[in-house]
């Protein structure tokens, strides 16, 4: 059986044809890039830029491959509203669109723990997309009367394929609506938050089949009509999905942020770490940030080493900078901000003289990456060490290299780790 995938995040949209046995992609995995507008905290992308890349990613693959369905993974949360004829209210609202920071806070210090509690998670601007829908609703209160539909990205994608809309139990719970005790909307933090349940629709399992590809959105693809369509996950649930993970297992995606995911027997919230269900099946995630990511590094290579190419300076000038001893230290480290925060974070270089050079600089960003590195590990609340390790993202090579703790044990790269987990989404078909 052969799939369509799709990757949906904030920098680009990718697709392939997928194995769904073996999990790989039978045709080149093709990449259309997204254009993030980013405008003080605002940070959103255009609905008709992602279905236009979408459908330039798919025409790319027509005709290479038979396909039998079609799934995606997406960028989590990401949320926008429809109109009464299901077209976009307003933007595509990513999860680092911090808007909402006034909101999250009168949350947090009304309620704080009866939050956490009931909905597995901090009021966290942006990484709550409910808590980002009631700030614009009150910002801009004549898109209330006009609203039909609350959806995630997969949601709407779904509803434009199929004619209906779902959130998967992962995406659910980064809503800040969602009882994830009870599996179902709270009626309590949506009539605290001001979004009415009639626009949230049903919750399923993000491997279930939302429905089949309809004759309309079939011709604008280029595919066959009646193709059955998942309702899909986040992308960390699709990378985990990839790894087939297990408790104990260790997921570590490297990229302009680092992401630390593992699987827990029980869910535990915290206000360290983010709590949801994976998306698929009853099991639940623990996921961990480190705020020095690759962004910080790219922001390094930019401001004090762009006469380097992007080899010489991952491969040759990093490591120099890792061995090098430095009294430079960067705390705060919030180079990228903190994503499990709610007030704005910031960075600072310490100890700093005439005498410093360059490479101090970059010595002092590595190795508060790896302190932070410890310290989402602790985040996660796991005892003991981890039984494997997924590195997965365009740094991962860069990590293995320069964590003494990845040289040994064992530790896997997974590439095109959440575009190759919507093939999990298609197993059941196979039995």
């Amino acid at each position: 059986m052969q799939i369509l995938a799709w990757d949906i995040g904030t920098s680009a949209v990718k697709a392939a044809v997928l194995d769904v046995i073996r999990g790989q992609p039978v045709s080149p995995v093709v990449r259309q890039p997204l254009v993030l507008r980013q405008m003080g905290e605002s940070a959103t992308l255009d609905p008709a830029e992602v279905w236009s890349a979408l459908l330039r990613a798919t025409h790319a693959l027509v005709g290479q491959a038979n396909v039998d369905g079609l799934g995606m993974c997406c960028l989590t949360p990401g949320w926008l509203l429809l109109d009464k004829r299901d077209q976009p209210l307003t933007p595509i609202v990513t999860h680092l669109d911090r808007r909402s920071r006034p909101l999250a806070k009168r949350i947090w210090e009304t309620y704080g723990e009866a939050f956490l509690r009931e909905t597995g998670n901090k009021p966290l601007p942006g990484g709550l997309s409910g808590v980002a829908c009631s700030y614009l609703l009150q910002q801009q209160p004549e898109l209330r009367g006009q609203t039909r539909r609350f959806v995630h990205v997969n949601g709407w994608l779904g509803l434009h394929l199929t004619g209906r809309a779902a959130f998967d139990y992962g995406n659910a719970c980064f809503t800040g609506l969602f009882d994830y005790r009870h599996r179902r909307w709270s009626e309590r933090w949506c009539a605290e938050l001001g979004i009415e349940t009639l626009w949230l629709g049903e919750v399923m399992d993000g491997s279930a089949t939302l429905g089949q590809l309809t004759t309309s959105a079939a011709r604008e693809l280029g595919l066959p009509p009646g193709l059955p369509v998942k309702v899909g996950v986040a992308d960390t649930s699709a990378a985990v999905l990839a790894a087939q993970m297990q408790v104990g297992d260790l997921l570590h995606v490297v990229g302009t942020t680092q992401v630390l995911a593992t699987l827990v027997e029980q869910p535990q919230p915290g206000p360290d770490h983010l709590t949801r269900m994976l998306g698929v099946g009853p099991q639940f995630l623990h996921v961990a940030h480190n705020p020095v990511g690759g962004v910080a590094l790219e922001w390094m290579h930019q401001l004090c080493f762009r006469e380097q190419s992007a080899d010489e300076f991952y491969i040759h000038t990093l490591p120099q900078a890792w061995q090098r001893e430095t009294t430079v230290v960067l705390d705060p480290p919030y180079l990228g901000g903190d994503r499990l925060a709610i007030e704005p974070a910031d960075a600072a270089f310490r100890h700093l003289h005439l005498s410093t050079d360059r490479l101090d600089l970059l010595s002092a960003v590595l190795h508060a990456m790896h302190q932070q590195h410890h310290r989402a590990l602790a985040a996660l609340q796991v005892a003991g060490g981890f039984r494997r390790v997924f590195l997965t993202g365009g740094g991962a090579e860069v990590i293995r290299r320069l964590f003494p703790e990845y040289c040994q044990g064992e530790v896997m790269f997974l590439e095109e780790g959440s575009l190759r987990g919507v093939a999990r989404l298609f197993v059941h078909e196979l039995a």
